[in-house]
């Protein structure tokens, strides 16, 4: 948990906004007039004469997807180090690296390319929460010497997310779009796939909506249409329970289908338009 950091980005004058920090991508040496290089790291500063602004958040720039998201989270750690409620980016992505918060490859820019505007809103849900980390124990006390977490995307719709963020994530909203790998509720890998527009469909403003979950995915199972729970881990033996998660492949999963509707947590719900 970073706690409850607030993030949001509009078109505009970065300097000119009413927030409490701004982010400068650059280079290693900070030398701010060269174009960041392919290095990490954060530095806070003061704001010199930006009056309205109290802190400057130095980014290194990055040049892949793993980069940025790893610079991106220390700038928010540092925010949450510093008691910073508020901080804008820049349009990360527009110079000599990759284009923004959401990275995807160019064969995919077409449903982010360019935002007109994105906002990040980390949901704050105490119950939610709660009830997501006793499971998440529970298949860790099982599974301790495996990956049993990921943070993967789901697309929705505004009316939808509005019930999310003050309930959790449903099943019964399942068959919206499809029910091909079971009747739980979906995630994907990458952000790309969720902003498709059968995913996220545009409300009347255009705007689209993501959310980038925290997901116990735990032990693994191979989904298929109409399933209404994952497989028994050993059909022989009731006592053994059932798999978590059921996915699209097991070799090379893109696809994560839940169905406990407290094993996905709704960490930040991502707002954009696209051009």
């Amino acid at each position: 948990m970073m706690g409850p950091i607030k993030v949001k980005v509009l078109c505009g004058d970065i300097t000119k906004e009413t927030v409490e920090a701004i982010v400068n991508s650059t280079t290693t040496s900070l030398d701010l007039n060269t174009a960041p290089q392919p290095a990490d790291g954060v530095i806070l500063t003061t704001a010199g004469n930006l009056s309205n602004i109290k802190h400057i958040i130095h980014m290194v720039g990055q040049t892949n997807e793993k980069g940025i998201s790893s610079s991106m989270y220390k700038v928010l750690g540092m925010c949450e180090e510093n008691k910073i409620q508020s901080v804008s980016f820049p349009a990360l992505g527009t110079g000599k690296f990759v284009r923004s918060e959401i990275q995807i490859s160019k064969a995919k820019q077409r449903y982010l390319d360019d935002p007109k505007m994105l906002n990040i809103d980390r949901i704050q849900s105490q119950s939610q929460w709660q009830r997501y980390c006793v499971l998440k124990q529970a298949v860790d006390k099982k599974y301790p010497k495996q990956r049993n977490e990921r943070q993967l995307y789901h697309g929705t719709t505004k009316e939808i997310c509005q019930k999310i963020n003050k309930n959790g994530f449903n099943r019964s909203f399942c068959g919206r779009n499809a029910v091909y790998h079971g009747e739980g509720t979906y995630f994907a890998k990458e952000a790309w796939y969720s902003c498709q527009d059968k995913y996220s469909n545009p409300d009347d403003k255009e705007l689209k909506y993501i959310y980038r979950a925290r997901v116990v995915t735990g032990s693994l199972c191979k989904s298929r249409e109409g399933m209404k729970e994952p497989d028994p881990i050993n059909p022989a033996d009731p006592r053994a329970g059932l798999h978590d998660c059921a996915v699209d492949s097991l070799q090379n999963p893109f696809i994560f289908v839940v169905f406990c509707d407290a094993g996905a947590y709704p960490e930040y719900l991502i707002t954009f338009k696209s051009i």
